[in-house]
């Protein structure tokens, strides 16, 4: 089964037209092909460094730093403004300035790359106005290309390095927050990244943002009986996140998927936390 039958199995809990939804489709087929490609890349990561920075309560990339050359992530890079010229009208000619500017040589992606990594937009937005191109495409442009090299080192971490001491509500492996989490088959909660897609266990009842974990400071909502999908607030912090309840749902609909499935308690959210 693709990823459009996949996408098919969730398409009543995606709030958005069909044009988006194959939009979103076309990029994580896109990005499923380039996390292929940049998984031989992650040889180069020094495996024994993200034991130790994990072991430290450091994410791995701290240890593994920016590992791709200029000429991958530029590759990444055509190949998600490819799909975005082709999906996305609004945004075509923006992303074919950062092509254009990628042609001209004039556009320095690693440091584009390592300021996206930093969350330090002010860089991404400096080297975007020297190359004359335009600053928010160039940025998302960048970081969906990074997001399967960071999956593909997801995968390589979470099958070598014993997750378990990790108590963190940020990632194990790029370091972000996350606002989605599963509920396994056997009850146990786990989160999952939202960019890079590690998974790992984490109390249930627990903010993953603020660590509030009084019962009484912590909400929920549902979307009625049997659904599997609950939203939680935190009234501490006002931060939320978003729960797949796999006793209920099963494993019919890939965890790769789980964000796009939620994106319904994203809306809900929206509501309560306004």
């Amino acid at each position: 089964m693709g990823i459009r039958e996949k996408i098919g199995l969730i398409r009543a809990y995606i709030p958005a037209d069909d044009e988006t939804v194959e939009a979103l489709a076309a990029l994580l087929e896109r990005q499923e092909a380039l996390k292929s490609r940049y998984s031989q890349s992650v040889g180069r990561v020094d495996m024994e460094a993200v034991r130790g920075a994990i072991a430290g309560g450091r994410p791995a990339i701290s240890a593994a730093g920016l590992w791709l050359t200029e000429e991958e992530i530029a590759e990444g890079v055509r190949e998600v403004a490819s799909v975005v010229s082709e999906h996305i009208e609004s945004e075509s000619e923006r992303a074919g300035g950062v092509v254009r500017a990628l042609d001209e040589g004039i556009l320095n992606l690693r440091r584009v790359a390592l300021a996206v990594l930093r969350g330090d937009l002010e860089e991404a937005e400096r080297a975007a106005g020297e190359a004359g191109v335009d600053p928010r495409v160039l940025t998302s442009l960048v970081a969906w290309a990074l997001q399967p090299a960071l999956a593909a080192l997801s995968d390589a971490v979470m099958g070598a390095v014993d997750l378990s001491s990790w108590s963190s509500g940020r990632c194990p492996v790029c370091g972000g927050y996350t606002a989605l989490g599963f509920m396994d088959r056997d009850g146990a909660f786990h989160l999952k990244c939202q960019f890079c897609g590690a998974e790992w266990g984490y109390p249930s009842g627990k903010c993953p943002f603020c660590g509030n974990d009084e019962p009484r400071l912590i909400g929920s909502a549902d979307l009625g009986e049997g659904k599997p999908l609950v939203l939680n607030i935190c009234h501490v912090c006002g931060n939320y996140w978003k729960v797949v309840d796999e006793r209920i749902s099963g494993t019919s609909v890939p965890r790769s998927l789980y964000d796009l499935w939620t994106l319904v308690l994203d809306a809900v959210a929206r509501r309560l936390v306004a």
